[in-house]
């Protein structure tokens, strides 16, 4: 059964030519005989008919940009997760199995036809005492559908990792490893409902975003309880003008959003696309956004926070041999990259860009060029990073959709220049330390019992 499903699965997409770009050389196993035209399109189709496991696998793979084509990952950022609802008594079941006794009081006051639905779940709006509401329910049987195209996807993998050479630093069998992990989190909703709570702690204060409050006592594994949010989607221009919203200030908002949970909190939301984000109707001078399913979050790496910061810098600056050295240190290419070498790439690349006007720049379609162009160096980047980028093209995106001037650059300039002064000043830097105090005091210990150690052992020796 495995190898019947792996086989539709290879030739479904083995037609859309997708391969033709991904595989160099000739190979008539992997590749058309002939040329095919929006293989990207064709690619992001197949994912969509192939079912649940697939749609959510081309939306990992769009944050891919050091493995695909700048084309693909556009085409597959636009995958779309809506499909027919299931009936309202297999709902009714799923909710009695999770909720047991409690269920009773989400039956007595729950619409029958759904507000949405999509390819893993679907969402009824309820009544809990004067709360207005919504429960997310799971859909049945994915659990097998997921093992079985999982393990599908693995035999496929030890396949794809011979025939990748030309990707040496990148493992299929990683990629579909983690995507195991990622989509077996979406499927337990306790985990989400988690990432929502700890995502309203960070924006109790804070004026750009509200989450929805999330209902423990209702919230299992296959279904999620949240209040309900009357917004505007954010696609919806023509109901963002009705409603009077300040449209610059909404786009500048979710710059900073992104800035604020990359930078200050290290926790973001990695599915802000725009199904998932509303403008709220209140304050239309000061708008603000809701964001709904918080089931992927990413962080990023200290390490890495630093590393995006000082690349923006070196860009805006037009330092290209620094910023080549940069990825060097970072090991995004080979460590046998020459900076000179990688510093005239990079420049015939950016450099085009980077002569518009600043405010006009799409940062994330700079960085699509970036990595496009450092891919003959061995290109990888950390599943941190290749989440953040996938972000931040959503928000930018969204954000020059509501106002098409937006300015990115003016926004992260300022912003950066603050971290870093405030993370590279005695005193951030002695707050940094005391943060790190338990971490520092096991590695000094440990270090001075290994002296102590060797000490011991030389004196014995003697």
């Amino acid at each position: 059964m495995r190898f019947i499903r792996l086989f539709s699965i290879f030739f479904t997409i083995r037609n859309t030519g997708i391969f033709n770009d991904l595989l160099p050389g000739f190979n008539p196993l992997f590749k058309t005989f002939f040329a095919v035209e929006n293989s990207e399109k064709r690619f992001k189709a197949s994912l969509e008919n192939l079912g649940p496991v697939f749609i959510k696998l081309g939306q990992l793979l769009s944050t891919r940009t050091d493995l695909l084509p700048k084309k693909v990952t556009k085409e597959l950022n636009l995958l779309t997760d809506s499909c027919a609802p299931i009936p309202f008594s297999e709902v009714k079941e799923i909710i009695q199995k999770e909720l047991r006794s409690k269920s009773e009081i989400i039956f007595t006051k729950i619409e029958s036809i759904p507000l949405a639905s999509a390819s893993l779940a679907q969402v009824h709006k309820i009544r809990l005492n004067n709360d207005v509401c919504v429960i997310k329910v799971q859909k049945p049987n994915l659990k097998h559908l997921v093992e079985r195209d999982i393990s599908a996807l693995k035999l496929a993998s030890k396949a794809m990792k011979l025939l990748l050479n030309s990707y040496p630093r990148i493992d299929p069998n990683t990629i579909i490893r983690d995507y195991e992990s990622v989509i077996n989190n979406e499927l337990d909703f306790r985990i989400e409902a988690a990432n929502a709570k700890k995502t309203f702690e960070k924006f109790v204060n804070n004026n750009y975003l509200y989450v929805p409050k999330i209902y423990d006592e209702y919230t299992r594994k296959r279904v999620l309880v949240m209040e309900y949010i009357d917004g505007i989607p954010i696609t919806d221009l023509r109901a963002l003008k009705r409603n009077k919203i300040h449209l610059q200030k909404l786009s500048e908002n979710g710059v900073k959003i992104f800035l604020k949970q990359v930078f200050e909190d290290n926790f973001f939301h990695a599915d802000m696309h725009p199904g998932n984000i509303f403008a709220s109707k209140k304050t239309p001078d000061r708008p603000y956004y809701y964001a709904v399913d918080y089931a992927i979050c990413g962080s990023v790496k200290e390490s890495n926070q630093i590393l995006l910061a000082q690349m923006i810098s070196l860009l805006v600056e037009r330092d290209f041999y620094s910023l080549s050295q940069l990825f060097i240190y970072a090991e995004w290419v080979d460590e046998s990259t020459k900076p000179e070498e990688l510093e005239a790439v990079l420049r015939s690349n950016c450099e085009p860009i980077l002569d518009q006007p600043l405010s006009t720049i799409l940062f994330g379609e700079l960085l699509l060029n970036l990595f496009d162009a450092m891919k003959p160096f061995n290109l990888y980047l950390d599943n941190d990073l290749l989440l953040l980028v996938k972000t931040l093209i959503h928000i930018e995106g969204m954000g020059r959709q509501i106002y098409p001037d937006l300015d990115f650059w003016g926004i992260a300039s300022p912003f950066l220049n603050n971290w870093f002064k405030e993370r590279y000043s005695v005193k951030g830097l002695i707050k940094y330390l005391v943060s790190k105090k338990h971490i520092l005091t096991y590695m000094i210990m440990k270090k001075i019992e290994e002296t102590q150690e060797m000490y011991s052992n030389l004196n014995g020796e003697k």
